[in-house]
């Protein structure tokens, strides 16, 4: 293990009562060496982290855990120290964070520690970070890094245990299938289709519109009891007869004799987004109905920015389509990809802009934050229009800025999400 002992000492000499603190916030503690927790006290913790060791010496848990006891018995000499590994939950999210919330509360009941040292095995611990500055002052985040004299040997194994999680897997293993399917089916056309797909993919991978635009369908709720229902109401029969035209149309190809898969596939796009992307942007706009009709101003930068995302890939997706089909070459499609790239990311930046000018204007300032379980964060001190953020004041006055996109709510009080 690296880093500079002394850093500790130097950043605890304000404090008479520490807290050492871990954080397993996937609960591997349990899951491989049955130890429940909250696990309290040097003792208890060396013996918690034997037991994860033994089941798996590869788990960084274990040492950031022995690191923790290490740090606690250092600083005993001159303060008064407890050290402690919270445990989460093995499906993360909302479960693990309410778990950490609700353990580290009992141990601050119990202690009552001036402030806290975390020791952090990784960036998914530190996920719970504001959540902890909430409740106690942090002197200091402790990363720390696992020495390895066989590098390759390491990224051997750190490769296989990346392709266990389900968004690696996806890209490892699936890319390469498209591959062989589009091979086996239409030979040189399926490579063309793979390579403009694939291309599109990075590059939307690359600037970070991917991310964004999975985040907004994991947060797109449809709700039938409210003012947009006639708007979805009127969208489920125009997305039904979009898939009854793209397949006309697939069977129309083949009456003519066109049996490349490829083509076929492009012909059923094609027809199906005539009247599906209409439907889309019928729901869309339900949904900016319903939260100008709330008054939720904020929200509709949010709505704007779907609505031009889906027209901007309707034209990305019908130009790729045309593509195939041999309608248009290929210079005009990757200058329809650009143009749609250079669209998208103005499209995110002046979103941005609106909603971070709408929020500033509500007066947000003195307002408690809140997470998803319930727990108070702080309070807002104001808005950072340059950074996109929000700035926070703990109670023990500590300041530190959540962006704008994991503010759920903006009313009487505000919801952070993680």
């Amino acid at each position: 293990m690296v880093g500079n002992p002394k850093i500790l000492d130097n950043m605890a000499k304000e404090a008479n009562r520490l807290l050492v603190l871990n954080i397993d916030i996937d609960n591997d503690l349990f899951e491989k060496g049955k130890v429940r927790g909250p696990v309290i006290g040097k003792k208890n913790c060396t013996e918690a982290a034997a037991k994860l060791a033994l089941a798996d010496p590869t788990d960084s848990d274990a040492n950031a855990m022995f690191e923790a006891v290490r740090a606690a018995n250092e600083l005993s000499t001159e303060y008064l120290v407890e050290v402690a590994t919270l445990t989460g939950d093995k499906k993360l999210g909302f479960a693990a964070t309410r778990e950490v919330v609700r353990q580290l509360e009992d141990i601050i009941a119990k202690f009552k520690p001036d402030a806290c040292i975390l020791i952090s095995d990784g960036a998914s611990d530190e996920q719970v970070l504001p959540l902890i500055q909430s409740r106690i002052k942090i002197n200091e985040v402790r990363r720390l890094t696992i020495k390895q004299a066989k590098e390759l040997e390491t990224t051997y194994f750190t490769i296989l245990d990346k392709l266990k999680d389900p968004h690696y897997a996806r890209i490892v293993f699936g890319i390469p299938g498209i591959v062989l399917l589009l091979f086996a089916f239409s030979e040189i056309v399926g490579l063309r289709v793979f390579i403009g797909i694939l291309g599109a993919y990075l590059i939307l991978k690359g600037t970070g519109i991917e991310d964004r635009m999975l985040r907004g369908l994991h947060d797109f709720e449809v709700s039938f009891n409210k003012l947009g229902f006639i708007f979805y109401f009127g969208a489920i029969p125009l997305a039904a007869v979009s898939i009854w035209l793209g397949f006309s149309r697939i069977s129309a190809m083949r009456l003519a004799g066109i049996t490349d898969i490829a083509k076929l596939a492009a012909g059923f796009e094609k027809d199906l987004l005539l009247l599906l992307v209409p439907a889309i942007l019928l729901v869309i706009a339900g949904k900016f109905i319903e939260a100008a009709s709330e008054k939720k101003y904020y929200i509709l930068p949010q709505y704007l920015t779907y609505f031009g995302s889906v027209i901007l890939m309707w034209l990305l997706f019908s130009n790729a389509a045309e593509w195939v089909l041999g309608t248009i070459g290929f210079a005009e499609f990757f200058t329809t990809l650009l143009l749609v790239i250079v669209l998208m990311l103005l499209l995110l930046y002046l979103a941005r802009e609106f909603k971070i000018s709408l929020i500033a204007k509500m007066h947000i300032e003195g307002k408690t934050v809140f997470t998803e379980v319930g727990a108070t964060v702080g309070k807002v001190l104001g808005v950072n229009r340059k950074k996109g953020t929000v700035i926070i004041a703990t109670p023990n006055e500590q300041k530190f800025d959540i962006p704008l996109d994991y503010l759920a709510s903006f009313e009487d009080k505000i919801i952070v999400k993680y």
